[in-house]
């Protein structure tokens, strides 16, 4: 689908045909970006079950009151994990351990959760400043790659979520 999206946005034709790195490169702009909503749902989606910081912790830096009554007291160390969260059937549905990007859409339109819900870029004052950044990044990187090479995962190659553990071994070819 990624592929399909970008060379429509782009109004490119198949990858064989002899486009150039740089010649694709150059019909991104920040408003062509914008427009590629089933890459920025598959983008969050893959966030949602594989956040880049799958469990945090903060330390209270003053007494307070959690939204549930909960008091926390100076000094306190209170962790949420996002990869937890973004398992939770009662938060995503009974597909919750299913990778589906077209959650996020509504009439092929990108709509955007509570950043309480999808934790992956923080919520409230503590809200990642770079988020946007990150995702033109994600997507120009992704639309590049996706739209040259195909990328399949080795035969019998075991994914661990966690860092360093196996790596992920793909076998990359030309489209």
């Amino acid at each position: 689908m990624v592929f399909e999206e970008t060379k429509d946005v782009f109004g490119l034709q198949d990858s064989m045909q002899g486009y150039t790195f740089e010649e694709v490169a150059k019909r991104m702009s920040y408003e062509t970006l914008s427009t590629m909503h089933y890459l920025h749902a598959a983008l969050t989606e893959t966030l949602r079950l594989y956040p880049a910081v799958p469990r945090d912790g903060k330390v209270a830096a003053g007494d307070d009151t959690l939204p549930d009554g909960t008091r926390v007291k100076q000094g306190d160390r209170v962790s949420y994990v996002p990869y937890s969260m973004g398992r939770m059937e009662f938060l995503w549905g009974k597909d919750a351990l299913t990778y589906n990007p077209d959650r996020w859409l509504k009439d092929g339109v990108f709509q955007p959760e509570s950043p309480f819900k999808f934790s992956a870029f923080q919520a409230g004052p503590r809200i990642c400043l770079g988020r946007d950044s990150a995702y033109l990044q994600m997507k120009m990187t992704a639309a590049l790659l996706l739209y040259f090479f195909r990328f399949c995962i080795v035969p019998q190659h075991v994914v661990r979520y966690r860092v360093m553990a196996n790596g992920l071994f793909v076998n990359i070819s030309r489209r």
